[in-house]
């Protein structure tokens, strides 16, 4: 989809017009259809409403164009705008329109870039497709989204920041709804070429490097486990390097602890933590952001066969800790635990960001569009809350509770992989509260999107399939980081 600025309603025909106004403005606004709009006002059928879409059609020139007018409501958010924004995009795909103009001339000057930026979004993000093994592709929906204002170069560099945002997330997204995906050939060609430096370490390193719990996992399949790095340097005169971490399972089918054929079906999905690093990745490289970080995944399949680990095994890790294994559909943590020891010892991390899809048990707490946080550092958590923010992807805070450590303690090793057999609750913190084992004393930043990585519904700017979630959160936090410095 091509994103562009105009200044003149007159510069091509629109199969669209998307008309954003706040609630009880729309007797202040001048369109080319006044006599259809005084209808409008007369019947008293727009009120302006948050979502609130009114359509009506003009016929003119002998081109028909499908007018919509959209409620944004009293007060603008960033969430209100994007959300508002891609219903009514939805609406424009769903009815095959090509070419659609958004006049902001009836929100500005109050429509701030940020706000603008959102609404860019939306269009892109809902414009998003994954057809490529269909015989027949789908329509391919909005192929220009214009936006119609009287100074265009107020919103020139917030284009181009949404732009880069939603490409990411596509990114991230085609990574995600690939067939088990060969993550570390994806991103050596996804960085060729640009300032990240990718190194792919195969079985034979892994195991000298030392990563011996990740191998563990990745036994079962005859798909070598690889161990992907991803190094930017924005800063040359900084010292402090960030680690950002991304669970890797391309494909789980639970191992012999295993799944239910109804939660295989997708669960190349598991991958989406991996997913979201490479996509904020090229977003950070692309911008040229002024921040050092290093993306580290453990890339394999969690697969039963009779190579496979099982429970009951104890295997160690590369911190030295033994692991008793007592659910092997818990494999994730495992992976998590090794390569944050890694990004520790091997790659000068002074603090860890990690993405995961590790329990279900977060959508439970915190259902299907939140993801959870657990943190052992205050002023890291507030800068992803800041990014969260901007990107309008929602996050939540919960415990890391000491209490619940105790059900991992285990009787032949340093500890259990999961609270199998236990009935205390708080999976999630239990999850969490594995790798944070690992992690010791380093700031770090633990983000379960076991519940928000995957939709089986069209809804806003999510299409079905992968969702990209964390891939602007984790981009959005950088350039927080960048602003506010890299101490915590």
């Amino acid at each position: 989809m091509k994103l562009q600025l105009v200044k003149k309603y007159d510069a091509r025909a629109w199969d669209g017009v998307v008309v954003p106004l706040g609630e009880g403005n729309l007797n202040s606004y001048q369109g080319p259809w006044e006599q259809e709009l005084a209808a409008v006002r007369a019947s008293g059928r727009f009120e302006g409403k948050t979502g609130e879409i009114f359509r009506f059609s003009v016929l003119s020139g002998g081109v028909l164009t499908q007018i919509f007018l959209l409620g944004l409501g009293k007060d603008w958010s960033l969430e209100q705008v994007l959300e508002s924004c891609a219903k009514v995009y939805r609406q424009c795909q769903e009815l095959d329109l090509r070419a659609v103009c958004t006049d902001l001339r009836g929100v500005c000057p109050q429509f701030t870039p940020a706000l603008f930026q959102k609404a860019a979004e939306a269009a892109a993000l809902t414009g998003y497709r994954f057809d490529k093994y269909k015989t027949t592709p789908t329509a391919p929906g909005i192929e220009t989204a214009a936006f119609l204002c009287e100074m265009p170069e107020r919103y020139e560099a917030a284009l181009v920041e949404a732009e880069v945002s939603a490409e990411a997330t596509c990114i991230a997204r085609d990574l995600i709804n690939e067939p088990p995906a060969k993550l570390a050939q994806a991103a050596q060609e996804l960085f060729k070429e640009t300032p990240v430096k990718v190194t792919v370490y195969g079985r034979d390193e892994v195991e000298r490097i030392g990563l011996t719990a990740f191998l563990e996992v990745g036994k079962g399949s005859i798909y070598e486990p690889k161990l992907i790095v991803m190094e930017y340097t924005g800063a040359q005169d900084v010292e402090s390097r960030l680690g950002l971490i991304g669970k890797g399972l391309t494909y789980d089918s639970g191992g012999y602890s295993l799944q239910s054929s109804e939660f295989m079906e997708t669960m190349q999905h598991d991958m989406s933590g991996a997913a979201a690093v490479m996509g904020a990745l090229w977003a950070t490289q692309k911008r040229g952001l002024r921040i050092n970080i290093t993306g580290v995944v453990a890339a394999c399949e969690n697969k039963l066969s009779a190579t496979a680990y099982v429970p009951g095994d104890v295997i160690r890790s590369m911190s030295g800790r033994y692991i008793e294994v007592n659910n092997t559909d818990a494999e994730g943590r495992i992976t998590l635990a090794d390569a944050v020891t890694y990004a520790k010892q091997c790659c000068g991390v002074d603090r860890i960001v990690d993405i995961a899809t590790l329990t279900d048990g977060i959508q439970t707490a915190l259902g299907n569009r939140r993801c959870g946080a657990f943190s052992n550092n205050r002023a890291l958590t507030a800068q992803v809350e800041k990014g969260a923010a901007a990107a309008c992807e929602r996050m939540w805070e919960l415990p890391c509770d000491e209490n619940l450590r105790r059900v991992l303690d285990s009787r032949v090793a340093h500890l259990k992989n999961s609270a199998m057999g236990s009935s205390v609750g708080g999976y999630a913190t239990v999850g969490a509260m594995f790798v944070k084992e690992f992690v010791e004393e380093t700031p770090w930043i633990h983000l379960d999107i076991g519940g928000t990585a995957w939709t089986t519904e069209c809804e806003g700017i999510y299409t079905k399939g992968g969702i990209g979630f964390g891939t602007r959160m984790l981009y959005e936090t950088f350039k927080v980081m960048e602003k506010e410095g890299t101490q915590v």
